[in-house]
């Protein structure tokens, strides 16, 4: 199958020195603030409970946005678009046709094999077996930092699923890439467009996450203003109310 275009990132080659190293870096900075921030409440004779809490929270709250834009990096990095001769197509995200374990260990492993399947892409760039190609655009959303694309595509195995792929703003010959892109969004839809619920939920869910944390501050033995009693049940539905907000942010970003 003759190519005519490839779009890959050119940090592609950096791909496992990018996500290894940034993971480990990730862990020794919240371990370093961890510590750090544990030496100083003592030293300052901070309310241990209160300082406990927040630096929980700072930590959390900043290991969950480092991660995310290292996952950013790695998508722009192991997103490959191939445009063939005859005008088709196709979309790749390589850690799909890598094992990855459910062990650190494995996800090295796993790393390592998409850096293999990366360079000799690059080396000799063709369609791999299990690039998906792209029959359908249904809609680009443009982000800040990237555009989130949902089309249907055809899988090698001639299954036709709907899929989100991304694009990092950056990406060498964007433009031409979104041309392509755009081409492919000619078939007329039959159905009303569904209505987008993401904001009415995330209010919904960011208003829980305040009532919670409000609850958590008040039952705290450091405040005592509500019964003790209610402090972990509260701290429970904290963070069940962030994952439900984070799930929420995610999906409108991605245009689902």
């Amino acid at each position: 199958m003759a190519l005519k275009k490839v779009w890959m990132s050119p940090d592609t080659g950096n791909y496992l020195l990018h996500v290894l190293g940034g993971s480990l870096g990730i862990v020794l900075l919240a371990m370093l603030l961890v510590v750090a921030g544990t030496v100083l409440s003592f030293s300052m004779h901070w309310s241990r409970e209160v300082s406990a809490l927040v630096l929980c929270c700072g930590v959390t709250a900043l290991t969950a946005v480092l991660a995310l834009r290292l996952r950013r990096k790695a998508v722009k990095e192991v997103t490959l678009f191939f445009l063939t001769e005859d005008d088709r197509l196709f979309a790749l995200d390589t850690r799909r046709l890598s094992h990855y374990g459910h062990s650190v260990l494995g996800y090295v492993a796993g790393t390592i094999e998409t850096q293999k399947l990366l360079d000799r892409l690059v080396q000799m760039p063709h369609v791999p077996a299990g690039a998906d190609e792209i029959l359908k655009v249904e809609h680009v959303k443009e982000n800040r930092s990237h555009y989130a694309v949902s089309c249907w595509v055809r899988h090698p195995n001639r299954n036709v699923i709907r899929r989100p792929y991304f694009i990092v703003r950056g990406c060498p010959e964007e433009d031409l890439l979104l041309r392509e892109l755009e081409r492919r969004q000619t078939w007329e839809s039959a159905l009303e467009p569904a209505e987008n619920r993401n904001p009415r939920f995330i209010l919904v869910s960011v208003l829980t996450l305040v009532g919670f944390g409000g609850l958590c501050i008040l039952s705290h033995p450091a405040v005592a203003r509500l019964p003790r009693s209610l402090y972990f049940p509260c701290l429970a539905g904290v963070w069940i109310s962030c994952f439900f907000v984070a799930y929420l942010i995610v999906r409108q970003s991605r245009g689902q």
